[in-house]
């Protein structure tokens, strides 16, 4: 006898796989875009979950068909033509989304995988499809979806075969330059830069939306190349006047959009469907969807099901809503924009009304990366502006914060610290406890750009630019005359510089807090307290890096997690000698300024943290920092550093502090792999993947290095080499040796 249970679940388990595989496919369609521009855990493991479990159920789904086909007990006589009816639209599903191809980038790499899955499936359609014949009465709607589930799962195919490593190795073959006019580039004195542009930014000009779309388009073809690990083109005099002369929102605009292609290009089935085949696919795909629904509806149905015949108007009505989701989306692509653009450009006066109309449009689809206060709100309803920010295309514009101090003094208790070391859980507790997300302001915005617009200026030849690239904050101490503090970039590795200037500017940037609180300090809303204020977002941000990303500061971490480890044992070590002490002082009834740092319930976190720096600070010159400590730890450099720091006037010291660290994420971000940059594009980006890419576009990264592999050797060092005869100083003559 069947149980009950097994009854119900003979009936319900297929027609459960099929509402089941439409709620994934309508939930990433709406929802996959979110990826690019949030960074939440939960949200990106949500759209995981959803893009793993979307492929599952359908292939489920399609083995239960083949399994049951012909079953009576599903439900109904004859509703194997159905089920048949029924495989077809798991094709579809398996096909993906036009938003979202692959969820990561290995998934590009396993694309001989879905092309054997796509063979495998459509057999298997074709083998329930056949059963059901002679006398299946839907055999022309189950060929019409069928066809539309190939092309598909075609599509899907080729986007994740053109997004591989090796593809797009292949596609950036170019012709290389004339040897004789790269040796000539090399030895002259203005190589890559020809022009000298000191009022680079007072001559700045404002772009219109269409100008930022049609700059990162010619641009991004040198993304493309150095994604592939390419050597990049001589082009970088138009790149670097270009970015010299523009205002940072523009910049930063160009660069989010570069980055956005890149991610259609990895993610997104974009280069397949944006071409003339894929435009013709697109169209026999809806139409045979609309056509099947045409012919399911004027076929009798009397002998079905009626909750099966519900399901199929469900799944054929599901497939042309989401095709038309898919055919409305990409007019909000930017690419999009510019084709249409280039379409209508035969007519003045149309391209005109064109270029107004999408300029009005982009004022409501794009915000810029950091919106400009001072500009008014655009007049437009709150629906338009509402389907703007769903579907714009820039990264998170937030920045990870991790600091050390917070990480010493919020330590887990001894049994979740146990429950951590069993599991291994540690990355995973230490991300969701210590790590929090900031804005990126404006204001921080137009510092970094500055920053590095004045040295793009400033620099005239390869032996300048070589300098700058390798500058880890030296430049910054020598201009400001602090030769003192040089030993703290100079003399050591990376790694130990950044996280000594990452505990002094905690140091530094608590002891002003406190000052300020007490009324000795100036104020938040000044000069100094912005300078401020970046070098503490710069600093936990690139702390963040170092222990939560190291695949991204993989080729300048060296020691820097051992180090981190060690230091922080140093710190709770010196934390927990002063507790001791304060409780032999309580206990001989002799007060004692620590009891106020360690036994003072805090008001906020903020405060906690201000007089945790404070105790260290406060720590008698004469107390051994070296005593039964870790080698690597830089806690007592740190310290030295801080108090050199401390001596320096107000304002000095956090312009300096905050220009180092501009610096530091420089050096590490020209380093970072182009691998790894683009992993990131899928969770939400990161900052220092926009200052990589604002580099190169600015000469540094990219420049000096290609010119100076092809410097010839010299042999015969007593003999002198002729000087080659500089270009001409006309900042329109820019460089184009390919």
């Amino acid at each position: 006898m069947e149980l009950p249970w097994k009854k119900l679940w003979d009936k319900w388990d297929l027609r459960s796989f099929i509402i089941s595989s439409l709620s994934l496919q309508t939930f990433l369609t709406l929802f996959g875009p979110l990826r690019k521009r949030m960074s939440s855990n939960w949200i990106i493991i949500s759209l995981w979950s959803a893009y793993l479990l979307a492929d599952w159920a359908a292939n489920v789904a399609v083995g239960l068909i083949s399994n049951s086909n012909n079953n009576t007990t599903s439900g109904a006589v004859n509703n194997g033509d159905l089920e048949a009816f029924w495989a077809t639209f798991f094709l579809v599903h398996l096909g993906g989304l036009d938003t979202i191809t692959a969820f990561a980038l290995e998934d590009n790499e396993l694309w001989l995988r879905h092309l054997l899955a796509l063979v495998v499936q459509c057999l298997a359609a074709l083998y329930v499809f056949f059963q059901t014949l002679p006398g299946n009465k839907l055999w022309i709607p189950t060929m019409l979806v069928f066809v539309a589930g190939i092309i598909k799962y075609s599509e899907r195919t080729r986007s994740l075969y053109l997004a591989s490593f090796g593809n797009l190795r292949e596609s950036m073959r170019r012709v290389p330059p004339v040897y004789h006019q790269v040796v000539k580039v090399f030895h002259s004195g203005t190589a890559i830069m020809g022009w000298n542009n000191q009022e680079g930014a007072e001559d700045a000009r404002v772009l219109t939306e269409l100008e930022v779309i049609h700059s990162a388009k010619s641009f991004f073809g040198s993304l493309k190349e150095l994604t592939v690990n390419s050597i990049v083109s001589f082009k970088l005099d138009n790149d670097k006047y270009f970015f010299s002369t523009i205002l940072a929102g523009d910049a930063f605009g160009i660069i989010e959009l570069e980055l956005n292609l890149m991610y259609e290009i990895l993610y997104t089935k974009v280069h397949v469907v944006h071409c003339k085949l894929g435009y013709i696919c697109r169209f026999v795909c809806f139409s045979s969807v609309v056509v099947a629904l045409a012919l399911f509806h004027s076929e009798e149905k009397q002998r079905f099901d009626g909750f099966d015949v519900g399901i199929s108007y469900v799944l054929l009505l599901g497939a042309i809503v989401l095709d038309i989701i898919a055919i409305v989306m990409p007019f909000f692509s930017n690419s999009t924009i510019v084709t249409l653009l280039s379409i209508w450009s035969t007519s003045t006066w149309v391209k005109n009304w064109v270029e107004k109309m999408l300029n009005f449009l982009l004022a409501v689809k794009r915000r810029r990366t950091i919106a400009d206060a001072a500009k008014p709100p655009h007049p437009c309803c709150m629906v338009m502006r509402l389907i703007g920010k769903f579907l714009h295309h820039g990264w998170s514009e937030s920045v990870s914060q991790f600091n050390l101090i917070n990480y010493c003094i919020h330590k887990p208790s001894r049994w979740m610290q146990k429950l951590i070391d069993n599991f291994h859980l540690t990355n995973v507790f230490d991300m969701l406890k210590y790590v929090k997300r900031v804005s990126f302001t404006r204001e921080l915005r137009n510092f970094i750009f500055k920053e590095l617009q004045t040295k793009a200026i400033t620099w005239l030849n390869v032996a300048s630019a070589k300098e700058i690239y390798t500058g880890r904050g030296e430049g910054v101490l020598r201009e400001r005359g602090h030769h003192n503090l040089l030993p703290s970039v100079e003399q050591v590795q990376y790694d130990r510089s950044f996280l000594l200037w990452h505990i002094a500017t905690e140091l530094c940037y608590s002891d002003s807090k406190s000052n300020a609180a007490a009324g000795t300090g100036d104020d938040d809303h000044d000069d100094i307290g912005k300078y401020r204020n970046f070098s503490k977002l710069l600093s936990d941000y690139m702390l963040y890096l170092l222990i939560m990303q190291q695949q991204m500061m993989a080729a300048v971490a060296g020691d820097g997690y051992i180090r981190f480890i060690h230091t922080c044992s140093e710190t709770k070590h010196i934390f927990q000698r002063r507790k001791s002490q304060v409780q032999q002082e309580q206990a001989r009834a002799r007060p004692s300024i620590f009891a106020v740092n360690f036994f003072c319930k805090e008001k906020s976190e903020e405060d906690e943290q201000i007089r945790a720096c404070n105790t260290i600070l406060s720590v008698d010159t004469k107390f051994n920092f070296e005593e039964d400590i870790y080698v690597k730890s830089v806690l007592f450099d740190a310290w030295q550093l801080a108090k050199s720091l401390r001596k320096l006037v107000e304002k000095d010291k956090w312009e300096t502090i905050s220009s180092v660290w501009v610096e530091l994420l420089c050096y590490a971000a020209s380093r970072c792999g182009a691998y790894t940059r683009v992993q990131q594009l899928n969770k939400g980006g990161e900052l220092i993947t926009l200052v990589w890419l604002l580099m190169v576009h600015l000469g540094f990264c990219g420049g000096y290095q290609e010119l100076e592999s092809f410097q010839p050797l010299n042999f015969n060092p007593g003999e002198e080499q002729v000087e080659a005869t500089p270009f001409k100083n006309d900042p329109k003559s820019f460089l184009r040796l390919n």
